[in-house]
């Protein structure tokens, strides 16, 4: 064993393990040992094992340090994009998963550059044309080198076009979504390179119904809201506030498990009510609201205890999802 490495503590290692120490994703670890590439066997109960000696050959042969977990270890995803909404809704998505993960954000080709070396992520979302970034190129680069060659890559682009997304696809990119981004979508494809299962959409609460505070004045907002959950399965109950007041009220007696706030709210400064809101027994996910949310009222709202802050037109046209119902 090479000198100054800590010494494994284990024999065999799932596909989680060697994606930990390989910095790809779970399904990148598949994909090898459905090649060939790195031998494997299986449990009595069907999964993935890699023996110690076999994985500290494949690192050696691809230059990859053999450093083993842990047991801290995080996802790690970067998201390298030049429009706030884009780094918000992808971080927000991939934090409210199972799993831990550390996401990281790059608006520039120098800070995409500077932590693809330092932050060494699993998964790439990269958007294909952004001011000083040449995304196709960028993924060539990836794919060359051989410390990065097996990153897994999700292009994104406004311009969407059957000729981009080959061009993409041909450089290593494992899909090319479109913008705006789908929520849905985005959660899906980390689920799928992380093999997880989405937390979202398990039934909680036992056999009770789960309950979705709507905080707002806007009736017609509220009216789209309750039309959306009215097919939701397993059934929700939609509870509606139109003050602050009022919303913490109904969240003591009626405790909700998502909370879809308006920063309109009034009465009460909408960081405080978050705060209030997300100190209540039920500890409710939050989803606040905006018209045209800025940086700064995303920081805002997020800091003070809200999951996410979107702008109303996209949590009207995509509640079920963004709920996980």
């Amino acid at each position: 064993m090479a000198r100054g490495r800590t010494p494994p503590v284990k024999d065999t290692y799932s596909t989680h393990d060697v994606a930990k120490i390989c910095c790809v994703t779970p399904t990148t670890v598949i994909r090898w040992i459905e090649d060939g590439l790195i031998p494997a066997f299986k449990t009595v109960g069907g999964h993935r094992r890699v023996r110690r000696e076999d994985l500290e050959k494949v690192c050696k042969e691809r230059g990859i340090p053999f450093n083993v977990p842990t047991g801290s270890e995080v996802g790690r995803v970067l998201v390298v994009d030049d429009e706030p909404v884009v780094l918000d809704l992808v971080g927000d998505v991939v934090r409210d998963l199972s799993g831990e993960f550390e996401v990281e954000v790059a608006r520039d080709a120098f800070d995409a550059g500077r932590l693809v070396a330092t932050f060494r992520p699993q998964l790439i979302f990269l958007d294909l044309m952004m001011p000083g970034v040449d995304g196709f190129e960028v993924c060539n680069r990836l794919k060359k080198d051989k410390m990065t060659k097996d990153t897994e890559v999700i292009a994104i682009t406004g311009y969407y076009t059957e000729a981009n997304t080959k061009r993409i696809l041909n450089a290593g990119a494992v899909a090319c979504l479109r913008k705006p981004l789908d929520v849905t979508e985005v959660r899906n494809r980390v689920i799928e390179a992380f093999e997880l299962q989405d937390e979202a959409a398990k039934a909680t609460g036992g056999d009770g119904v789960d309950k979705v505070l709507v905080v707002t004045q806007n009736a017609d907002f509220r009216a789209r809201i309750r039309d959306e959950l009215g097919n939701a399965k397993p059934k929700v109950e939609v509870l509606t506030a139109q003050t602050a007041a009022d919303a913490l009220l109904v969240a003591q007696a009626a405790p909700p498990k998502h909370v879809i706030l308006s920063l309109g709210v009034p009465d009460v400064e909408s960081s405080e009510v978050i705060r209030k809101l997300a100190a209540t027994r039920s500890k409710p996910q939050i989803i606040a609201v905006h018209d045209s949310p800025t940086d700064a009222i995303r920081t805002t709202a997020r800091n003070a205890g809200a999951r996410m802050c979107l702008p109303t037109a996209m949590v009207s046209e995509s509640v079920r999802e963004l709920l996980g119902v």
